[in-house]
Formats: structure tokens, sequence, C-alpha cells
């Protein structure tokens, strides 16, 4: 009678199926590794070329979708003297033809337009048309806010709406409080998380993160004000005063990350010196973001205004040649590489698995057959 066969290719198959567990296991971990990203930081301040003049970081971003929610235009109300997606309150007046005016040109006025509904995407453009004038050419104030908070529609001390807000305010403020190394009109901004009060006596300058001075009063062409936000990664504020399809960049800072869907407001208001401060339109879009080469980046910083302005042009005439691939993201270096080298192991050893199992069934069969003879 023939001996049974060793359990040999049994224990080998153990053995290859505890190296496939491992084997999965690694993959799985460099998987999460590569797949993951570093936590956010706080924002990095304005973004300056050499000569100290704010960088702009919108690249190429392009708008898709507009956000109707979100916009406004004349009428700006229905027959009801109501809008579907906007509230408004406190000295506002709505004139059907021309604006939404937050204050006359009055005294001690405040008033609000606040979006009805939260902004559900990450990522957006808010474009808005305002003008603010009055009577008096030398003492004039105070102004105005753009706000994206977890709140809506409250009164307060900062610029019209609540103060200790969780969330951005942009401030257009043409009255100074106090003494400052920079000059009034001014825009700033300020992030909150609901535990600051905002500092009217020194005009936010301890808790802006981003802000530039700009004449945007009594413009000779309509101002429009352009904020753009890519979560996490940036906010921008360009701003038309001087021409038509003129930008200039305010402001650009990194890291910057507001709260997740906040409502878009505005505010206004008027102390012992008065100006009428008007919103005009409102246009919300969805955007996508191609980041500009860190080559096209620093060239642009270094070239002078004027040439900047042939650059734009030329890009706006064909917006294709500058659009540029977004960068891959980065995790752990090398795991990439691992990651595969375990997958491709993962095959070897379940053919491994496959050929012992023959093997075994084969010599279970031939030892059976050996029994009955």
């Amino acid at each position: 009678m023939r001996q049974a066969p060793s359990s040999r290719p049994t224990r080998f198959a153990r053995a290859v199926l505890a190296l496939l567990v491992v084997a999965s296991s690694a993959s799985s971990l460099f998987a999460v590794a590569k797949k993951s990203s570093p936590a956010s930081s706080p924002p990095s301040g304005p973004k300056l070329d050499s000569n100290g003049e704010p960088i702009s970081l919108r690249g190429n971003t392009e708008k898709t979708v507009p956000i109707r929610t979100h916009s406004l235009y004349a009428p700006y109300v229905d027959s009801d003297l109501q809008n579907r997606w906007f509230d408004f309150g406190g000295s506002t007046i709505i004139n059907t033809n021309k604006h939404v005016r937050l204050t006359q040109d009055r005294p001690s006025q405040a008033g609000w337009l606040w979006s009805r509904l939260a902004l559900a995407p990450n990522s957006f453009e808010v474009e808005f048309e305002f003008r603010v004038d009055g009577k008096s050419n030398n003492l004039f104030g105070d102004g105005m806010a753009m706000w994206f908070t977890k709140a809506r529609a409250g009164m307060g001390p900062a610029f019209g709406n609540v103060d200790y807000w969780d969330g951005l305010g942009i401030f257009f403020d043409t009255y100074a409080n106090s003494r400052h190394s920079y000059q009034f009109p001014r825009i700033y901004a300020i992030m909150n998380d609901g535990t600051k009060s905002y500092d009217v006596g020194k005009d936010g300058g301890d808790q802006e993160i981003g802000a530039c001075s700009v004449n945007f009063r009594r413009t000779d062409v309509t101002a429009k004000a352009r904020v753009t936000y890519f979560k996490g990664k940036f906010l921008e504020l360009a701003i038309q005063h001087k021409k038509w399809d003129e930008w200039t960049t305010c402001f650009a800072v990194e890291g910057v990350e507001m709260p997740s869907q906040p409502f878009l407001g505005f505010s206004a208001v008027t102390g012992d010196v008065s100006d009428a401060h008007d919103i005009i339109s409102i246009t919300t879009s969805n955007i996508v973001y191609h980041p500009p080469s860190a080559g096209s980046v620093r060239r642009y910083a270094l070239l002078p205004a004027p040439a900047r302005v042939e650059v734009e042009e030329e890009r706006l005439a064909d917006p294709e040649s500058c659009v540029q691939k977004p960068p891959k993201r980065r995790g752990i270096p090398g795991a990439g590489f691992f990651a595969k080298v375990f997958s491709l192991l993962k095959w070897v050893f379940l053919i491994a698995i496959v050929v012992v199992g023959v093997m075994a069934y084969r010599g279970r069969k031939a030892t059976r057959s050996a029994k009955r003879f």
C-alpha cells in the first residue's frame, strides 16, 4: 500500500495566503496615504510681487453654470414688491429702474440685502456692480460691506451687520476713524470665527487678511467688484473703477476657507457723515479653476503695469492658449510605485495559490486511487 503524500502543498498554500493578506493590507495603506492631503492651514497673507503690488491667483478661471439663486438684476422685485431669492430691510429702498439703495445720502442710516438661500458650491465667483456717491466732496461715509457668513439678515455695528460674525466680511470703507499710513477709501477683508469684535476705532486695521487703497467712490464708469473663491486654495478680489473691463487686483490670499454654505449679503451704514450706497446688479457663477504655472506667475509679476494690460488683452482674445492643466495632487513620495508593486504581487500570489491548489487536488486524487489498489 502506498503512503499518503506529504502535506507540504497545504502548508505552502497557507503561507502564500498569509503573504497575500499582508500584500493586500500594505497596498490599501499606500493607497490611503497617496490620496490623503495635508490639513488646511490659516491664510498665508496677500501675495505680492517685488514691487509690493498684489499678484493675481485667479489664473484662467472659467465661469460655468450661473447661480440664479444668488444673482440679482433690475427690476429687482416682482408685482408683490418681493424678490424670490433675496430679502432686504433697514433703510433699503428699491428703484426698479436703477438700483437697490442700501442707504440714502442721509445721516444715521443702515440697510441690508441678503440671499434667502445659502451658497452650496465650494468654489464660486461673485461679480457685482455698485455705486457710492453723495453731495459732499470732502466729508462722506461710512461705507458698505459684502458678507459670506453662516447667519443672515442681522443688524449691528459692523457696517450695518451684526458683530461677532462667523465667516468673511469684505469692507468698502470711505471714512477713516483714526490715522493710518494708508489712504481712504479702502477695501479690506476680515475673517471671523464668531469670537472677535470688529474694531471700529481702528477700521479693522489689525484684523484684515488682505487690503488695498483704491478710490471706488464717484467713478467715471460703473464700479464693479469681483470676488473669486476656491475653497482651501485662495480668495481674490479685483475691482473695475477706471475703465470698462480693466480690472485691478486688490488682494489675493492663499489658504482661505470660508464656512460651508454661507449666505451672501450686502450692508451699508452712515453716521454723522453720509453717502448713498447702491447695488446695481449681482452675478454669481460656479467656476472651474486652471492655475497658472509658477513660471508664468513669476514672469507676469516682473512685467510693468502697461505690459500686464497687454498680456491680459492677449489672454482674453485667445483664452485657450493660456489654459493650464491643474497640477497633480502630491502624496507620500514613492507611494504610487509601491502600490503598483504590491498590486502585482497580489496577482502573482493568487496564481501561486491556484497552482498549489491544483497540485494538492491531484495529490489527494492519487492517494485515493492508491488506497483502492
